[in-house]
């Protein structure tokens, strides 16, 4: 999406007041917004693996959030409280491929400090725009659950997160490698056109 200037800016989640934009925050979304735009031509294969954790994550969420509604609503510790929680270059990567909506600030907080996100009756930011630290995190009371369901549930739902991290990486790779080539052979880069 475009700003009035032509700049491209994400959509960013709406905050309602909650949680605070920082500039730095913002700057740095566009100027990652603008340098995908750029090169989204070349980009096809790593939206193409972004289409596929989107649609591992969107089959993880109903099983996360049954584990979620299990526990923690009786938990002592929150993680969202008790964690430094923060959303990832992959995430950002993620989010912009996909044109979905960023979260309005980093999910960084000082440890003891809430998530701010956080609220009464859980995350604020849909799971698709979740970190993915949060999306995969399983703690010891959710883990002594599934090891009552049996091997193969766990070893299914880890199959499922391990199979999402890998294509993160491969997302990250095959950004990196295309915006790199085109870098390398773009008329403006070039020895000739410097003098």
């Amino acid at each position: 999406m475009k700003g009035a200037d032509g700049k491209f800016i994400p959509p960013f989640w709406p905050n309602y007041g909650v949680v605070p934009q920082t500039p730095k925050w913002r700057a740095s979304n566009c100027t990652l917004a603008r340098l995908l735009a750029i090169h989204r031509r070349a980009l096809g294969s790593a939206i193409a693996v972004a289409v596929e954790i989107r649609r591992g994550i969107d089959e993880l969420t109903p099983l996360m959030a049954a584990l979620c509604s299990r526990t923690c609503r009786f938990c002592p510790d929150p993680c969202c409280i008790g964690n430094t929680v923060w959303i990832d270059f992959r995430d950002l990567l993620f989010l912009h491929l996909l044109e979905e909506p960023i979260p309005p600030c980093q999910a960084t907080s000082d440890p003891g400090d809430a998530c701010p996100f956080l609220s009464h009756h859980g995350c604020r930011l849909p799971p698709r725009i979740r970190p993915w630290m949060c999306i995969q995190y399983i703690c010891p009371t959710q883990r002594a659950v599934l090891n009552r369901k049996g091997r193969d549930t766990v070893a299914a739902l880890l199959g499922k997160i391990e199979g999402i991290e890998k294509k993160r990486v491969r997302m990250e790779v095959e950004v990196v490698r295309r915006i790199k080539r085109r870098r390398r052979t773009s008329p403006s880069s070039s020895p000739a056109s410097s003098g």
